[in-house]
């Protein structure tokens, strides 16, 4: 699930294994939080509440604010843990954070950077809703088993072979749906990135050099031609 929440609503994104494991989901916080479903579409569901309020245990959201730091949203609930992202004015506020945040379960870091190496902007950015948009259901299957599979990894942990048989389709089906899914996403993506890149304004750039893994073998997405996976 994700979470983004206004001073009057709480907006949950849910995505479910399968529709009856969504349907408990959505039964559950209908009954608990009295969420509203918005619209569903196959496994995936938006539903919204008025801002869910208790007393035990504090939430993490509180926790923030009573130690002056912003959580920037969203907030990613999966597999029982919660992920975070927060800017604290000082190194000792964030500590202090996590120790409190530590008296009601298990934290880990995954991530810091001090402030004068923050850029600020660039850094907070959000995925945009549209990021997404254009993708099949088979191209994001794909993109998650490459990933899972380390097919990003330089050098990459497994071969496409074994990563397309898993996923229960040929070599050469499972890279010609990984393109088309990478290039959608670049895309969707390019009006973001070009704002991004510092040197965009710049007169001359240096040349793309093409990369190469072990044994000659270009990772995910670099080299050219029809075996360039």
């Amino acid at each position: 699930m994700a979470l983004w929440t206004s001073t009057q609503s709480d907006v949950f994104h849910i995505a479910a294994p399968s529709s009856p494991d969504l349907q408990r989901v959505l039964r559950a916080m209908q009954q608990t939080i009295g969420a509203r479903r918005i619209t569903q579409e196959g496994t995936a569901a938006l539903v919204v509440t008025h801002q869910a309020r208790w007393k035990y245990p504090p939430s993490v959201a509180r926790i923030a604010d009573r130690r002056g730091l912003w959580v920037v949203p969203p907030t990613i609930y999966f597999g029982g843990w919660e992920t975070y992202r927060v800017v604290s004015p000082t190194i000792g506020a964030l500590r202090r954070f996590v120790v409190d945040v530590k008296k009601n379960g298990e934290v880990e870091v995954l991530s810091h950077r001090a402030r004068d190496q923050l850029d600020r902007i660039h850094s907070l950015t959000t995925i945009p809703v549209h990021l997404f948009e254009g993708l099949t259901d088979r191209q994001v299957h794909i993109l998650v088993r490459a990933f899972e599979g380390g097919l990003f990894e330089l050098p990459a942990r497994e071969k496409m072979d074994r990563v397309a048989a898993r996923a229960g389709v040929s070599r050469s089906t499972f890279g010609e749906h990984l393109r088309k899914a990478e290039m959608q996403i670049l895309q969707n993506s390019y009006p973001f990135l070009k704002l991004r890149d510092k040197s965009a304004e710049s007169a001359s750039r240096p040349a793309l050099r093409r990369s190469q893994g072990p044994a000659g073998e270009s990772p995910v997405g670099i080299a050219s031609g029809p075996d360039r996976y």
